[in-house]
């Protein structure tokens, strides 16, 4: 490396423009300089010298470090180097003058830097900086890895980016995008762009040249550039290039010779409907050298199929032969993708002649560096531009998202149209149901014992405590839990009031019966829901010493709404569904009081019948809605366990009966829950099946009733039921009045 006694402070503008690449720069400006050959540098030794100037006796240093608002500033003759620090601010002109001048700028805030005269270079050290100068810096400028430059002006030299340079005005000499820089370009640089291995380009200005060994992005957002001289790219360049449903992606346009150089090709698809076979114009150039090595893909069921021409590189993406249900995660999932009908396809074109018909316009090479070139070119007599093809039959639209999906989104496009969690609908109000049964036990068991049935010696009084032949109560509900499921758990909650009332009729039986409502919410990932519910039961009560049996029966009647939603692939769609459903329970229960004095110890047996019924329906909405068929479930369970309570009077007088209860809940028959449907618009019938009901499941129900006086108690109870595939908890709270 150079000494700063053999590198002049004005001979900064050779080192930098050789670091940066500035072709142009004149040799005969220069004074002689006694430093060998400096273009065989490498960038990094020039920076280096660079860094020996900012050192160098010579150079006169200024730092800023407080903004000087409305003030020009003018610094000396000599050779300057001015530094923008801590707090610092630079407004109005700043006009390095006479001598070798360079712009240092520091601060971690960032700014932005207005007019700007006689300065040779910039180094931008860190943070964001927007430059408005029209006509400065001559030898050019460098970005530091944690910089940020916008250039809305002009720069007269070139550019060293190891950060990121935005360039919305000019660069009039060449860019080196070093590894982890990154340049996006929708101006004008006049030179060559050089970008390394692990640099990215990206923008849709012109450039001199373009030579990409790393990332170079072609998309919606950035476009394509225009390159006046040549393109190259090199084996470890990757074109990132957007295709859009629409066939409206951008083309680079390379008024000389574009050398491909093996390099990849990744193709990453814009959401849209795209049809079976879709061709984009990926570069039209004077000449085509060279193809590309490797081919990437993001589009579920397109296959891309590259052909090159002398002048022009386009790209087919035709429907390939994978399956919808391949990307399927779930069994239901994997029923509704094969309902799926696709559109019957078109002829798949082979050949370069095969597809032109596909354009609805056609791009023309540019013909000269120096003539204005578009990425298309209006259609002549010689070359149409017919209408692009269609599929014979019209096809769902959301089919036809679904087949313009890429990878990852693919298997989430499925599931969302499965509607899967239509299955789920039967057990979801079954568990919303079940308190009901349960209320109308817990009434029975809270009947006292000692109330018409004579007072056996092991059947103790509960806190209920009188003698009076009838009651009302009144009960509070809530109740709530979940379906697990691998994909999309179903969530609800139900809270609800139930009116029960009943009457000793002689010595052995007491009747009853009850009326309730009760609202549910269903909610999952892609579905949410409501549920009305009308309750309607009764019930008796054998107490035989200290055997007891308790029957009842209930009839609810459900009003069900459900709303979907299914987005991706810019598809969205909001399916509604009402429908009608109605239960029906029924339970025996048989139990024996083992206890003693004030201590209730009391075994039971109890069998119950569930079924549910309900209508089918056809969802309001777009493409995505189903038309879902009726469902019915019918189900027998048994229960064994153990109830516990114990009477406890207190000094005042009112009675304290802790209880608890658990059991084990057994069910037959078929445990499984499904329903069949299909797409309202074309597809044929699917089944998708819902989480299936517990085999075997634990019961648990403690609680705590307090009596307030001979006709009044208050209780308070928490249950639950732990199964495999559900879990469900809920409290209740309880009033009861004897007369």
């Amino acid at each position: 490396m150079f000494t700063q006694h053999r590198f002049r402070p004005h001979h900064l503008a050779l080192a930098i423009a050789l670091a940066v690449g500035c072709v142009d720069f004149s040799f005969a400006e220069q004074t002689s300089v006694d430093a060998g050959t400096p273009s065989s540098e490498t960038p990094e030794q020039l920076i280096g010298q660079l860094e020996a100037f900012i050192s160098h006796a010579d150079t006169i240093k200024t730092s800023i470090t407080r903004a000087v608002d409305g003030n020009n500033r003018a610094f000396s003759e000599g050779n300057d180097l001015v530094i923008v620090t801590g707090r610092g601010a630079l407004t109005g002109t700043v006009d390095g003058r006479g001598g070798t001048n360079f712009l240092q700028l520091d601060t971690a805030s960032g700014g932005t830097l207005g007019e700007s005269r006689n300065f040779e270079g910039l180094e931008l050290k860190r943070s964001t900086w927007t430059v408005n100068s029209l006509n400065d810096f001559k030898t050019g400028v460098w970005v530091r890895p944690k910089a940020t430059l916008i250039n809305d002006g002009g720069v007269e030299g070139g550019a060293l980016i190891q950060g990121s340079l935005v360039n919305t005005g000019e660069i009039g000499g060449g860019v080196t995008v070093q590894s982890g820089g990154t340049l996006t370009n929708s101006g004008t640089v006049m030179g060559e762009v050089l970008v390394d291995e692990k640099g990215a380009f990206a923008g849709n200005g012109r450039v001199g040249g373009l030579q990409v060994n790393g990332r170079f992005s072609v998309d919606k957002i950035h476009g394509a550039p225009t390159v006046s001289g040549d393109l190259r790219l090199s084996k470890t360049a990757e074109l990132t290039y957007e295709v859009d449903a629409d066939r409206n992606s951008a083309t680079v346009i390379v008024d000389g010779t574009a050398s491909l150089g093996g390099a990849t090709l990744n193709i990453v698809a814009s959401p849209g409907d795209y049809p079976y076979v879709s061709a984009n114009t990926i570069l039209l150039a004077n000449r085509v050298e060279g193809e590309f090595g490797k081919v990437l893909n993001n589009l579920a069921f397109l296959t891309p199929k590259v052909e090159y021409e002398e002048q022009k590189v386009d790209l087919i993406l035709t429907r390939n032969d994978v399956p919808i249900e391949a990307f399927a995660i779930t069994e239901n999932g994997e029923e509704f993708a094969q309902s799926v009908e696709e559109p019957i396809d078109i002829p798949q074109a082979e050949t370069s002649s095969d597809v032109a018909p596909l354009f609805a316009e056609t791009p023309t090479p540019p013909i000269a560096a120096d003539t204005p070139v578009t990425a298309s070119a209006p259609a002549t007599a010689a070359h149409p531009a017919p209408s692009p093809a269609k599929p014979s039959t019209p096809t769902n639209v959301a089919v036809a998202a679904l087949l313009g999906t890429d990878i990852q989104t693919a298997s989430h496009a499925i599931e969302q149209l499965a509607g899967s969690n239509n299955a789920n609908l039967a057990k979801a109000t079954l568990n919303s149901d079940s308190p009901i049964s349960t209320t109308l036990l817990s009434a029975m068991r809270q009947m006292d014992s000692a109330a018409g049935f004579g007072n056996q010696k092991n059947s103790p009084r509960t806190a209920a405590g009188n003698e009076q032949s009838s009651r009302i109560w009144l009960q509070a509900l809530g109740h709530g839990g979940t379906l697990d499921r691998d994909y999309d758990p179903l969530k609800h909650s139900t809270h609800g009031l139930v009116l029960g009332a009943d009457w000793h009729i002689d010595g052995q039986w007491r009747i009853g019966v009850m009326a309730g409502k009760s609202d549910t919410r269903l909610d999952s990932r892609d579905l949410d829901g409501d549920l009305d519910s009308w309750h309607l039961g009764a019930y008796a009560q054998r107490q035989n010493g200290p055997v007891a049996l308790r029957l009842g029966a209930t009839y609810s009647n459900h009003d069900g709404s459900t709303k979907r939603r299914v987005a991706f692939n810019g598809f969205s769609d909001r399916p509604q569904g009402r429908y009608d459903a109605s239960t029906q329970q029924a339970f025996a229960e048989v139990a024996y009081n083992l206890g003693r004095a004030n201590v209730s110890i009391e075994p039971f047996a109890s069998l119950g019948y569930q079924r549910y019924q309900r209508d089918g329906y056809t969802e309001k909405g777009g493409a995505a809605a189903l038309k879902v068929e009726g469902q019915t479930q019918n189900n027998l369970n048994s229960t064994f366990g153990l109830r516990l309570a114990k009477l406890n009077t207190l000094d005042n007088g009112m009675q304290l009966t802790p209880r608890f209860s658990a059991g084990w809940k057994h069910t037959y028959g078929d445990v499984y829950i499904d329903t069949r449907q299909r797409l309202v618009t074309g597809g044929k019938n699917y089944r998708v099946y819902g989480a299936p009901l517990d085999r075997d499941s634990l019961l648990v129900d403690a609680g705590l009733d307090l009596g307030l006086s001979a006709n009044h108690t208050l209780g308070v109870g928490l249950n639950g039921e732990f199964g495999t595939d559900s879990r469900n908890h809920g409290v209740t709270g309880q009033w009861r009045m004897n007369f």
